[in-house]
C-alpha cells in the first residue's frame, strides 16, 4: 500500500484520532499517512493519541492558516 492522506478537516474530536487509527492500522509498516486538521482540539490529540498508542512516529507537524498537517510513519 502507498502513501495515503486522511483529511479530517470539519470532523472535530475524538473522532478524529479514530479516523487516524483505522488509517494507520490499515497502512503498510514504513508508510507514511498525511492528515489534515482544521480543529484546534484536533492539533494536540492526534499526534498525543498516535504517540500514546504507539501506532506510529509523527515525523513532520506544520499549521499554517488555522489547517495543521502531520505527517506519521507507521511502525
Amino acid at each position: 500500500m502507498e502513501n495515503q492522506e486522511l483529511d479530517l478537516r470539519g470532523r472535530q474530536c475524538p473522532m478524529t484520532f479514530v479516523y487516524t487509527k483505522v488509517a494507520l492500522e490499515n497502512l503498510t509498516s514504513g508508510k507514511i499517512l498525511k492528515v489534515i486538521l482544521d480543529f484546534r482540539s484536533a492539533f494536540t490529540s492526534v499526534p498525543k493519541s498516535v504517540k500514546k498508542q504507539d501506532l506510529g512516529d509523527v515525523i513532520k507537524e506544520i499549521e499554517e492558516n488555522g489547517i495543521k498537517t502531520i505527517w506519521i510513519r507507521r511502525k
